[in-house]
């Protein structure tokens, strides 16, 4: 069982992936593994900031390398991807309690809201009243 990363950690990870260029490069070994000079050709960037961005994406684990031969393969650690994936879906989630609390308050707060308006109503139409009794008892008197 894989241990649950870190708020940290979490925020380390969205601001490494945060960039184009290195979305553009995920985007690319997500067809399969490739070295820097082909992932730099692909994604339009210089051989050294490629290999710079795969630095930052392997240290998080995001990324692998494995030698072949004169050249290094590039490719995705589909695990650390998954995990990446179970983040997200964390991040985002809003449980169904949350939100129920959430329209609770809210109905709350606008309950509150109109009954003061109703209050406040009641004391001008009760102004309104003496006003209209006021000026009947001048047209009777």
């Amino acid at each position: 069982m894989r241990r649950r990363l870190t708020i940290k950690e979490q925020a380390r990870i969205l601001r490494a992936i945060g960039t184009r260029s290195r979305m553009e490069i995920i985007e690319v070994l997500k067809q399969g593994p490739l070295d820097v000079g082909d992932l730099a050709e692909r994604v339009g960037i210089s051989q050294s900031a490629v290999s710079q961005h795969l630095k930052v994406l392997k240290g998080l684990n995001l990324v692998s390398d494995q030698r072949h031969s004169y050249f290094i393969a590039y490719s995705l650690n589909p695990g650390a991807f998954r995990q990446l994936e179970e983040m997200m879906i964390r991040v985002c989630r809003i449980s169904f309690a949350e939100e129920l609390a959430r329209r609770e308050y809210e109905r709350h707060v606008r309950r509150r809201r109109l009954l003061e308006l109703r209050a406040h109503l009641k004391g001008q139409l009760s102004e309104v009243e003496d006003a209209l009794q006021a000026l009947d008892e001048e047209e009777t008197g």
